[in-house]
């Protein structure tokens, strides 16, 4: 294998646990343990925007509740369900089914396929189902009514005592907002954001992140030739704090050497590798925009705007922040 390879599987296959990914993970980890020694049911909702780590949060957990055999029967404790786009009815019920490796042959309707998911959920020990992209379900077009939808989780969640996890964008809100009986059995939202740059911590972790990715091309014998500070910033301006965004420009970065011997990663790769990509900052103040800038500080209301960015295309308030840097 070469370096240029060698480089671009280590960077596909990094994931970082970083501060705000532990902050979601670990008391979903904690859910989804007490529901396997039989604690009463849970709704939880995830939301976030695209790129924040959902799909990496969702994987996490299903690798730490892994399938297994006990006495030769398929134990499945954690499910992951993808909903479809545009959903129905039917698909509901029929999407746990496939994800379960059971798809729906021939018609069927309501009254045999709900009976057959929840049978087929007890034989598989599943006490835990986790719902990506559950936002689908108020996206124009899906043909469940909203409080309908809402019911049928709350009532899944009810049946067999399962805790259910719903993630999604934050349009997702609008499910438990149609529907009181709903957010009533749920816990408070949980909301996977982007690093804030106006917090210290947090652009600290950032800065980690990035290290830790630079670090891989270091070892991997493609050195970044930029500051760490400056390298950090730029990459703040592109992503407008996004661990996701910042996994696909070092992607695309490690993607553009697979031909080239180890050597030097310049600014002009930097810069070529941003513009292959879809930034999540602010189109006011470009990363990566010329080797100049890397000269002087990023402003920190240059850094904020990328964040506000982010939150306005996600219809997400920008918090406010207290004295110190407290939310």
């Amino acid at each position: 294998m070469t370096a240029a390879k060698q480089l671009r599987v280590a960077i596909e296959s990094c994931e970082l646990p970083h501060p705000l990914f532990l902050q979601q993970f670990n008391p979903l980890k904690q859910r989804i343990a007490d529901a396997l020694d039989g604690a009463a049911s849970r709704i939880e909702r995830v939301m976030g925007p695209s790129r924040a780590g959902k799909s990496m949060l969702i994987n996490a957990l299903k690798r730490t509740f892994p399938e297994t055999k006990i006495n030769g029967r398929r134990h499945v404790p954690v499910l992951v369900v993808p909903v479809p786009s545009p959903v129905s009815p039917l698909l509901l019920p029929s999407s746990v089914l496939d994800a379960l490796g059971l798809p729906v042959q021939g018609s069927t309707t309501s009254r045999t396929i709900g009976p057959r998911m929840l049978k087929q959920l007890e034989l598989t020990g599943t006490r835990a189902v986790l719902f990506e992209e559950a936002s689908h379900l108020v996206e124009l077009g899906a043909r469940v009514p909203q409080r309908s939808a809402g019911d049928w989780f709350k009532t899944l969640a009810d049946s067999h005592n399962l805790t259910l996890f719903l993630f999604g964008v934050p349009r997702l809100q609008r499910l438990f907002d149609s529907n009181e009986q709903l957010r009533l059995r749920s816990s408070a939202a949980r909301y996977f954001l982007p690093y804030d740059s106006r917090i210290p911590e947090n652009m600290k972790a950032f800065h980690t992140c990035v290290a830790t990715y630079a670090n891989l091309f270091r070892e991997s014998g493609y050195p970044i030739d930029l500051p760490a500070p400056a390298l950090t910033f730029q990459c703040y301006l592109l992503t407008g704090g996004l661990i996701g965004v910042l996994s696909r420009f070092m992607q695309e970065l490690a993607s553009q050497l697979a031909y080239e011997a180890p050597r030097t990663v310049t600014f002009a790769d930097c810069q070529a590798a941003a513009n292959a990509i879809e930034a999540g900052g602010s189109r006011h103040f470009r990363a990566f925009g010329s080797a100049e800038a890397l000269q002087a500080d990023v402003a920190p209301a240059a850094l904020h705007q990328a964040f506000v960015q982010v939150m306005n295309d996600n219809d997400i308030a920008v918090p406010v922040l207290h004295e110190g840097g407290a939310q």
